[in-house]
This record gives C-alpha cells, sequence and structure tokens, in this order.
C-alpha cells in the first residue's frame, strides 16, 4: 500500500470513530438521565440572600453576614411536623456534625417567615440549639426561590437550601416522614457539601 493511501486510510478511521462518538452522543444518549455531580437541586440563577428581605433582631441580615461560613438553611413557617423534625435534627444538626474538621465551616440557619408555634419553640430550644435564627417575609422568599424548585412544591418553607459564603442560596433538598427517605436525603446534602467545601478555601 502507498503511503499516501494508507495516510488516507488512517485518516478516514479517525474521522469514522469520531463520527460514530458523535452520532452516539447526539441520536441515543439522553443528556438529562445522565448522573450529575450535584445530588440537589440547583437554583438558577442564585438567590442573593440580600434580596429577601431579612433580619435579625431587628436588623437587616445581609450577606455580610454570612462571610467567613457555608450555610445550612431551613425556611419555616411557624409550625413544624415530623418531616420538619426530621430536617431541622437529621437533614441539618445530625449531618453538620458527621463534616468531622469541616463542622466549623458550616453554620446552621433557619428563616422564620411566621412566629414559632410553641411546639416549634421547644423543638428548637431542646433538640437542635445553636441555629441563628433570622426572620422574613413569606411572599418576598416565595417569589424568589418558588420558581427554581419542583412545581409541586406551592411553598419554600420546609425545604432546605445550601447558602454560599457570599450570601447566594444555591441549592435546595425537600423534608421528608419517612426515615428511609430522610437518610437518603442526608447522604445527598453531604455529598454536596463535602464537594463544595473540598473546592473552597472559605471557613
Amino acid at each position: 500500500m502507498q503511503e499516501r493511501t494508507k495516510n488516507f486510510v488512517i485518516l478516514g478511521l479517525i474521522f469514522g470513530v469520531f463520527i460514530a462518538f458523535f452520532v452516539t452522543g447526539r441520536f441515543l444518549i439522553n443528556v438529562d438521565e445522565l448522573p450529575k455531580l450535584n445530588k440537589g437541586t440547583l437554583i438558577v440563577p442564585h438567590v442573593d440572600i440580600d434580596k429577601l428581605g431579612l433580619t435579625h433582631d431587628g436588623e437587616p441580615f445581609t450577606n455580610r453576614n454570612t462571610r467567613g461560613q457555608w450555610w445550612l438553611g431551613y425556611v419555616a413557617d411557624g409550625t413544624c411536623d415530623t418531616a420538619c423534625k426530621n430536617g431541622l435534627f437529621y437533614l441539618m444538626r445530625q449531618l453538620e456534625r458527621s463534616l468531622d474538621r469541616d463542622a466549623s465551616r458550616v453554620s446552621r440557619l433557619i428563616i422564620h417567615t411566621a412566629p414559632p408555634n410553641p411546639e416549634l419553640r421547644a423543638f428548637l430550644d431542646e433538640n437542635v440549639a445553636g441555629m441563628v435564627e433570622i426572620d422574613g417575609p413569606a411572599d418576598t422568599i416565595n417569589t424568589l426561590l418558588l420558581p427554581a424548585m419542583d412545581s409541586s412544591s406551592d411553598s419554600a418553607s420546609h425545604h432546605i437550601f445550601l447558602i454560599s459564603a457570599d450570601g447566594l442560596i444555591f441549592m435546595w433538598y425537600p423534608t421528608h416522614e419517612d426515615m428511609d427517605d430522610v437518610l437518603l436525603e442526608a447522604d445527598k446534602i453531604r455529598d454536596d457539601l463535602k464537594r463544595t467545601l473540598k473546592g473552597s478555601l472559605v471557613g
């Protein structure tokens, strides 16, 4: 085989492989079904907490208050059912502690859109002490967060959010009554947090 013909054959094989990969990727693989790195649901675009109108002890709570830490946030509507308690205790308090040496880089906060009823107040004081408690308007919070959430959700309340050190809410997770679902969700949040913390110098 002449050298020129040989080169054309090799070139044809290279292009053949390229075309085969292109056709497979374009027509046979559903990109939406491929596994994604993040386990929670991304909020796109991210929501700046400065836009939520939050207050802490009557003073504005802004991205100045979040600097230096990553945050697990929970939106409460004044009540707390089983899913709420599982979220606050297992998906936030216990999960934070499971981060070992990275635990000090993560803080917990709860956004009250209504005054906590006695059951929620007691649970916060007796079971998940140490959360930063802030207040915020339900309408504004729902308006900004719901568009990025599952269509089955009609409120941002009783969901968990990851908040960056510069005050951007960038991911959310549901809470659950069933303990098997709680444990699965905890694994998702932990994986996302560990990946985030590993790639960050903050905290």
